[in-house]
């Protein structure tokens, strides 16, 4: 059995659809062909919207109605907290928990122990940590802030010669799967 047209004193079969309201855009009124033009011809979508509602809608169909943050960087202490808190979330979930570190830490090879030493690490938690304190330690070692002391200069070669090794690990891209040092 066929809809009739829901338009009033239409006896034609209501084979085309509508929508009642903007806000219940699932429950329809079913019309005929001329009629469903002519509703069509006179949807407002917007009926019943202040300008700045209509404002709103705009900017989030812009987006597709997802969250934004402006593009100054205001807000972005939150938004790395929050993915921080993300990692530490599937971290725990994967099982990589403080047991999972100190397992670790016993099965790493004596190589790697010995760059972290030297870089003054004990432990490793991302590969941007290890690349933030050899930057550290670069800065600190450079022959120009020394005045060329010896001593100072052949702790960078160590400290160049420890980053080099970590940062082309497969041990470590593998334990904090990541695979490179500028993220």
């Amino acid at each position: 059995m066929k809809n009739c047209c829901d338009a009033e004193g239409c006896e034609n079969a209501g084979e085309y659809r509508a929508p009642k309201s903007r806000v219940k855009l699932n429950s329809y009124y079913w019309f005929c062909l001329d009629h469903v033009r002519e509703y069509n011809t006179a949807w407002n979508y917007c009926k019943d919207m202040d300008v700045t509602d209509v404002d709103r809608l705009r900017r989030q169909d812009a987006v597709w109605g997802k969250p934004t943050w402006p593009l100054n960087g205001a807000g972005k202490e939150n938004y790395a907290k929050k993915l921080d808190d993300l990692g530490k979330a599937w971290r725990s979930f994967a099982g990589y928990d403080d047991k999972q570190s100190e397992q670790t830490r016993k099965f790493m090879p004596e190589e790697e122990r010995q760059a972290l030493r030297i870089l003054g690490l004990d432990t490793i938690e991302s590969l941007k940590q290890i690349k933030k304190r050899y930057l550290a330690l670069a800065k600190e070692l450079h022959p120009d802030t020394n005045g060329g002391a010896k001593g100072a200069e052949d702790r960078l070669k160590k400290v160049n010669q420890a980053y080099s090794l970590l940062k082309n690990s497969i041990f470590i891209k593998e334990t904090l799967q990541e695979t490179d040092l500028t993220s």
